[in-house]
């Protein structure tokens, strides 16, 4: 076991790079990249240590993804300004939550958004539901 921890240790600074969460969009890039290289290796090799080490690569993303997700969650307003803003939407063009005025109260946080206006909005953005509900 310990020649094993030395070999490892010797070979740590080239392995540590391509399964290690990263740290930043350029890091999560590059791991994508070398994932999908690992991947084709693995179709042309079937290698058990390939399919390990496509396995660690996979972990490392989704570490990444997780602490991406828990870093942009807001709530359902927070959500629905997001879409409004990203695609040019203007108030008087959301049937699904009301007139311009009634609009207007539940981006301004005076009015909640209910069911129908849910379903409404997840329909047209093509998103969950949930995306508009605060738990």
């Amino acid at each position: 076991m310990e020649l094993t921890l030395e070999k490892a240790a010797r070979n740590w600074d080239m392995v540590a790079p391509v399964i290690d969460t990263p740290k930043d969009s350029n890091n999560y890039d590059t791991l994508l990249s070398n994932l999908e290289v690992a991947m084709e290796l693995n179709r042309e090799r079937n290698s058990n240590i390939l399919r390990e080490l496509i396995d660690s690569m996979s972990n490392a993303a989704l570490n990444y993804q997780k602490a991406q997700a828990t870093q942009i969650e807001g709530s359902g307003l927070d959500a629905l300004r997001y879409l409004v803003k990203l695609h040019g939407v203007r108030q008087c063009e959301l049937p699904e939550i009301g007139s311009q005025g009634v609009v207007s109260e539940v981006l301004n946080g005076k009015r909640a958004l209910t069911l129908r206006h849910v379903r409404g909005l997840a329909k047209r953005f093509k998103v969950s539901p949930s995306t508009f509900i605060d738990l």
